[in-house]
């Protein structure tokens, strides 16, 4: 009787613990991280607005634009993250305009090609990736779209004030689950930006739009392979955190870093 009582133990612990199907296994909550960032700023905004969201988890930075190569391929190995930043206007070569370059600001090739070896990594490895503003441009020009070169030459000129950043309204159009939203939510987030998102890359779909029908929202179709590859057009890292999903995109980028139950 010991020992079927014994054997009803065993097997009850491993049921439900982590030595049972993994699809009971709980999986601890990780004490440190990293996360690669395209290129950072000079506010380090971006790294603010991750690390407030968990002051518990210590995050290990990559800056890819200054690491040495031979340096960043052992960083991305242990990268549990890649954010895709801000920045200057992507060579339109790379989309087939190369003539558009008078309609463009600063290009930095070496950026080009650096954040094309990062995407190649994320798309390959399923590394959770958020791209911010340039990142979801480059997200869609490397996965074979194209952009407006001057938006308010071809759409419209909602998305960038003379001074610099606005505030235009952006709707959800369709939930993808990686955070918490809702379908024909308004958002007002902050906006500073003369390029967008013209044909849409064939592994991207859209799920946010602003008043003039730029794609402000992005994420890749294969949730299975890439479960949180996710661009935004504006700035969450800029924006508050009332009305401008600036807190559920961070939350659900870290979730997905953390790659924790």
């Amino acid at each position: 009787m010991d020992k079927l009582r014994l054997l009803f133990l065993v097997f009850f612990i491993c049921t439900f613990s982590a030595c049972g199907d993994s699809n009971y296994s709980l999986k601890e909550k990780p004490q440190s991280v990293t996360i690669v960032l395209s290129k950072p700023n000079s506010s380090s905004s971006y790294r603010n607005f991750i690390e407030k969201l968990d002051t518990t988890i210590e995050i290990n930075w990559v800056n890819a634009y200054t690491t040495p190569l031979s340096q960043l391929a052992l960083e991305l190995e242990n990268a549990d993250g890649i954010i895709m930043t801000g920045g200057v206007d992507i060579h339109p070569g790379l989309y087939g305009n190369s003539f558009d370059t008078i309609r463009c600001g600063t290009i930095d090739i070496l950026r080009d090609e650096l954040e094309g070896a990062l995407l190649d990594y994320a798309l390959e490895n399923g590394t959770p990736c958020l791209g911010v503003c340039r990142g979801l441009q480059f997200m869609n020009v490397h996965l074979g779209g194209s952009l407006h070169p001057n938006l308010p030459d071809t759409l419209s000129n909602i998305h960038r004030g003379l001074s610099g950043a606005v505030n235009h309204p952006i709707e959800i159009v369709k939930n993808i689950g990686v955070f918490e939203i809702n379908i024909s939510n308004i958002l007002d987030p902050v906006s500073n930006h003369h390029q967008g998102i013209s044909r849409l890359a064939e592994d991207l779909e859209v799920w946010a739009i602003a008043p003039d029908g730029l794609a402000e929202g992005v994420r890749h179709k294969d949730t299975i392979a890439h479960p949180f590859f996710v661009g935004v057009q504006w700035h969450p890292e800029r924006s508050g955190d009332v009305n401008s999903l600036a807190i559920p995109i961070g939350e659900g980028f870290l979730k997905y870093v953390l790659n924790y139950e």
